[in-house]
């Protein structure tokens, strides 16, 4: 299910796109199509039982993810334009273009997601260590329960930090729209993923992706375990940096 989620979306919004449909509207189309099997699947193979998301926390979630949504696009509006301009003037100074487009288009999408996924877990990471960034960040750790939209729960100034770090990088190296539209639906259903509340074996999975295997951990009240597992798509910073946490002899039931 999860890989098959994954990749099923990449397919749709390559579909939409060479249908000739709007960018913007094909990845809103598939983030909102991937969030219905998971729905199901929530239903089907619940993870945790008492995580069902009453009523009232359904509706503060939706809440937030409607206004964070929000102030995530005119974020992203306001400091674009900026991107794209360096970007061009740094192909000036360079005399080429930096983003190697002439590789397959999958390998792209690779690349951006280390590289994007570098930038969010220093976010991440730094919104663990510092107080003042805690106090915009501890709003999504306030979750008691894990379920698909527990992943928008988030303060607006945590979406906009994120967002720079994530994908301003890949602007000004020279990638495509196309490639921040893959990159986008990719971390927003993987987000979904990862506080869905599915039974999920991710299996070999578990070694590439951050998975809702090590994000549980993430959301651990127990600070040792909560501060580790800040990638967003990849385990792989994780790893590299010593902040991989993942004990296989029990699992997490309480969270927040």
């Amino acid at each position: 299910f999860y890989p098959g989620l994954l990749l099923g979306s990449l397919f749709a919004i390559g579909w939409g796109m060479a249908a000739g449909i709007n960018l913007t509207v094909v990845v809103a189309l598939t983030i909102a199509g991937a969030s219905l099997p998971i729905l199901l699947m929530q239903r089907w193979m619940p993870y945790e039982t008492s995580w069902k998301g009453p009523p009232k926390i359904f509706g503060i979630d939706l809440l937030h993810m409607l206004s964070t949504g929000t102030a995530g696009e005119v974020w992203r509006a306001l400091t674009f334009g900026v991107a794209f301009a360096l970007a061009a003037l740094l192909s000036t100074w360079w005399g080429a273009n930096l983003w190697p487009q002439q590789w397959p288009i999958w390998s792209q999408i690779a690349l951006a997601l280390v590289i994007g996924d570098l930038g969010a877990y220093i976010v991440h990471r730094g919104c663990h260590e510092f107080p003042l960034l805690w106090r915009i960040h501890a709003m999504h750790h306030s979750s008691e329960q894990l379920y698909i939209f527990a992943s928008g729960r988030n303060h607006p100034l945590n979406v906009a930090a994120t967002l720079c770090w994530q994908a301003l990088p890949l602007v000004v190296l020279g990638a495509s729209p196309l490639i921040l539209a893959y990159v986008s639906a990719f971390t927003a259903i993987n987000g979904m993923l990862q506080h869905a509340n599915i039974a999920f074996i991710h299996g070999p999975l578990n070694y590439v992706f951050a998975t809702a295997d090590y994000h549980r951990w993430h959301h651990s009240p127990v600070m040792v375990e909560s501060n580790t597992n800040y990638g967003s798509n990849l385990i792989l910073w994780d790893i590299i940096l010593g902040t991989r946490y993942f004990p296989k002899d029990r699992r997490i039931t309480t969270v927040g």
